[in-house]
């Protein structure tokens, strides 16, 4: 049912999780992949309140997301899947979830109705389609394995597809992803858990921030550390953006990190 590389997991809330031997990363939290993508992608996404919801599931796997935002979202008009592994969403609906909702995935698989897959690679999905969604999912692997997910022309990309009152979710939390979404034009905010920052989310209505980014971790966005991955034509390698990042760090007149911490540390 699965490529060779692809190892299935037990995650700690008893849902089914995925590891990838060639990649040496697993797909979602070892502490639950249906919590995860509760609490990281539709707990934040449910400030939007639409009547006809449009949602746009980037690096869609075995499909939690979308199914969980089946389960919350009684609302839904069209979901937008991109996965580049045809056979993890092919069979997607084998890994249970709640059988109504496993029906409702194996069906549109057959007959698109509502819910539309798109197999390649995102980079050249994210590039023909022409709608607006209301709530973005990204959850890609990290930046340290798949930079070319994560690239700053690949993010304004997606902003554009986000409606003026959308949210983009993601568990991405990293400095460089960040300061690609700020560049895009959006209000940046934390998805917390426990007073803890578990992910981001983005909007172009401020209002659809609940915890925006501190003054402080703004200051951190101008900062070496934050400089963002480059991919201009969007089909770099992950060796030729992380080298290329690497480059302009080297090269770059920006603080580092750690000098504005001693900054702020020596200010108090």
């Amino acid at each position: 049912m699965l490529d060779e590389n692809i190892e299935i997991i037990k995650t700690k809330d008893g849902s089914v999780g995925l590891y990838d031997k060639k990649l040496d990363e697993i797909f979602h939290s070892i502490y639950g992949a249906k919590t995860e993508a509760f609490e990281k992608f539709i707990q934040p996404a449910k400030i939007i309140d639409n009547k006809h919801l449009k949602i746009l599931d980037i690096c869609y796997g075995i499909g939690y997301n979308t199914k969980c935002a089946l389960e919350n979202f009684k609302n839904i008009s069209l979901i937008d899947c991109i996965e580049i592994n045809k056979n993890l969403a092919f069979n997607s609906y084998k890994f249970s979830y709640r059988d109504d909702i496993d029906k409702i995935i194996k069906s549109n698989l057959e007959k698109n109705n509502l819910i539309h897959f798109y197999i390649n690679d995102v980079r050249k999905i994210i590039k023909t389609l022409d709608k607006k969604y209301d709530i973005i999912f990204h959850d890609g692997f990290a930046p340290h394995k798949q930079s070319e997910l994560w690239s700053e022309e690949l993010i304004l990309n997606i902003s554009k597809l986000l409606d003026e009152n959308g949210i983009y979710c993601t568990y991405n939390h990293s400095k460089p992803v960040l300061k690609a979404l700020l560049n895009a034009g959006l209000f940046v905010g934390k998805t917390l858990k426990d007073n803890k920052t578990i992910g981001t989310c983005a909007s172009f209505n401020k209002e659809n921030i609940l915890n925006p980014l501190n003054n402080y971790e703004i200051e951190e966005l101008n900062t070496k550390s934050a400089i963002t991955y480059k991919d201009p034509f969007l089909n770099f390698t992950h060796q030729e953006i992380i080298k290329k990042r690497e480059e302009e760090i080297k090269n770059s007149n920006l603080m580092t990190l750690s000098h504005l911490k001693k900054i702020k540390l020596n200010q108090d």
